[in-house]
């Protein structure tokens, strides 16, 4: 887990359900970034190959 995940998770605004999978790693992670955003990658390993979860 990130630093920022477990400080967002302290203060109460980890609890998002996750939105994407990174196909390299298999995290599965929520973003607010766009995805064309420079921003928008897998905050694991950094890839951009990312999937959309239902």
């Amino acid at each position: 887990m990130s630093v920022l995940e477990t400080v967002k998770q302290k203060v109460g605004i980890g609890d998002e359900e996750p939105t994407h999978e990174c196909e390299e790693c298999g995290r599965e992670f929520s973003s607010d970034a766009d995805a064309d955003s420079y921003w928008f990658q897998c905050p694991e390993c950094g890839s951009e190959d990312l999937a959309e979860l239902d």
